[in-house]
């Protein structure tokens, strides 16, 4: 067995060629991010005490509601521009409203965050169907009172970090923390 040196850290500077790597390794502290923290409890989960939110950068947001909540980020500037919530459980006009909300009020360029609180299934169709556009994959409608957490974009690309969680009830809660680069 024969020991090659690695090239001094001083070398790596401006030359790679012998640390491994297919390229320089390059530092850019004008690169930002989004910290990103989605919570979905179904009813279950709520009676053993968990919080159903949508959390940005140390922003939460976790007002009362039944169904589905929507949080919509622009991927720029890293702003929260919407939050809408549709309460599938109950109303028949939610499911549609949340799909035409997806398909048209939601503009390109946006990171969409999503959390199911009690119960979203029952009239639940043509916004899962919408969720798919966002980045959603089957199966996307929840068990009776499960737990559901999408990070989803919206725009020409898939971009790598989205990731959803789809729990049944009693299994949950569904949870996703990522760090989303900003494209602007």
């Amino acid at each position: 067995t024969e020991t090659v040196p690695m090239p001094s850290f001083h070398s790596m500077d401006t030359d790679c060629s012998g640390c491994g790597a297919p390229g320089p390794i390059v530092s850019d502290d004008s690169l930002r991010f989004l910290e990103v923290t989605v919570v979905s409890t179904g009813w279950e989960e709520m009676q053993r005490g968990h919080l159903s939110f949508i959390e940005v950068n140390g922003d939460r947001y976790d007002r009362y509601y039944r169904g589905f909540m929507v949080i919509v980020v622009d991927a720029l500037s890293g702003t929260v521009t919407q939050q809408r919530t549709f309460d599938t459980y109950q109303h028949t006009e939610a499911d549609l409203d949340m799909a035409n909300f997806i398909r048209n009020g939601i503009p390109d360029n946006s990171i969409v965050l999503v959390a199911v609180r009690d119960e979203s299934s029952s009239k639940a169709k043509e916004c899962l169907a919408a969720l798919k556009e966002i980045g959603a994959q089957e199966p996307v409608k929840t068990d009776y009172r499960g737990n559901f957490a999408l990070v989803g974009y919206k725009g020409t690309v898939w971009p790598t970090w989205m990731q959803q969680v789809n729990l049944p009830s009693a299994q949950g809660p569904a949870q996703i923390y990522v760090k989303i680069p900003l494209m602007g």
